[in-house]
């Protein structure tokens, strides 16, 4: 299925439409800003990669605000994040938006859950809360389909987002990159990507010195599911993996449903230089694949190989972001 994109004015096709109808106006309304060049993403700017943690400890400066209301309403869909989480905290019903409606979430009580199955209070006033708000495009919406004087609130806005809410835990402006919707964004065709320690953990140090334990733990080690690119391409997978484990690195990769046009492995005849110095040595091996493409972003585990890659990179429009730590560079 495909379909028109108000925001993007123009048809898309399944993909892109599927993650129109999955994300935010605002945020379909940041990556048009960016890929239209309204924002200049450069290593000289801010650019903040916030993390899902982030979104979690922002959330927490609602509470205060939340706590007098009677329920609270996730904007769908990335809404539902923050939503779920403060109501749980306050032991409040949890609501969704359904077609334009209403609707609690409930199954184990007529409030939802267990533990709400003596909850006594009713409910009059709802609190509709949202992850990010850039211009206010959806907070007015929501006004409109349930009345003005109902109250929207986000965990993150804009300086010009927050005219159009009635509370919010942080100022968030653009140039920014979300943690929970990057990873199937349109985003992913301009990033490489490293493996270990982005999509899986990295491999131990003790497992790494013995080569049959090493290739039983590629081969087998369970992947960070909320990372894998599915919707769209990763432009690279780029990795300090020996050219001798494709086989094994593909079949992984395979397995876990990971959608990318290339995997660049780091040369079998360096394997003695790599393994003198692995950070700088396949840093700046990284950092030559970055030069060649057009890719703005590389997505990179370890901070100390961030910043070879970084201090090799030529163009001052390149970034580097290491996701576990929100670092950009």
């Amino acid at each position: 299925m495909s379909g028109f994109c108000k925001i993007f004015n123009m048809d898309m096709n399944k993909k892109d439409w599927d993650w129109c109808q999955t994300s935010s106006d605002d945020e379909r309304r940041s990556f048009y800003d960016y890929r239209s060049g309204k924002i200049k993403v450069s290593k000289k700017q801010d650019l903040r990669f916030v993390t899902n943690l982030d979104l979690y400890k922002a959330a927490d400066k609602l509470i205060p605000l939340l706590e007098g209301f009677d329920a609270i309403a996730g904007i769908p869909r990335s809404g539902m994040m923050p939503a779920s989480y403060l109501a749980t905290l306050l032991n409040k019903p949890l609501f969704s938006v359904i077609k334009d409606k209403l609707e609690m979430l409930k199954f184990m009580s007529d409030f939802g859950g267990s533990r709400m199955g003596g909850y006594k209070g009713g409910i009059k006033n709802i609190a509709f809360v949202d992850d990010t708000t850039c211009n206010g495009r959806t907070a007015r919406r929501v006004k409109d389909t349930f009345g003005s004087d109902i109250k929207v609130f986000s965990v993150f806005t804009t300086s010009d987002g927050a005219t159009h809410v009635d509370g919010f835990g942080e100022i968030l402006e653009p140039p920014h990159i979300l943690e929970w919707n990057f990873f199937n964004s349109t985003y992913c065709t301009d990033t490489m990507f490293d493996i270990d320690g982005v999509f899986c953990d990295n491999v131990p140090i003790d497992i790494c010195r013995d080569e049959e334990r090493y290739i039983f733990w590629i081969a087998n080690v369970m992947p960070r599911f909320a990372r894998i690119p599915k919707l769209f391409k990763a432009h690279k997978l780029v990795t300090g993996r020996l050219e001798k484990y494709r086989p094994i690195t593909e079949h992984w990769l395979k397995k876990h449903s990971f959608n990318y046009d290339e995997l660049v492995m780091f040369p079998n005849e360096r394997e003695e230089e790599r393994n003198k110095n692995h950070y700088e040595v396949v840093g700046k091996y990284k950092a030559e694949i970055f030069n060649s493409s057009d890719c703005k972003f590389f997505v990179e585990s370890e901070m100390s190989e961030s910043k070879f890659i970084r201090d090799n990179t030529k163009s001052p429009h390149k970034i580097v972001i290491c996701p576990d730590s929100g670092a950009v560079l």
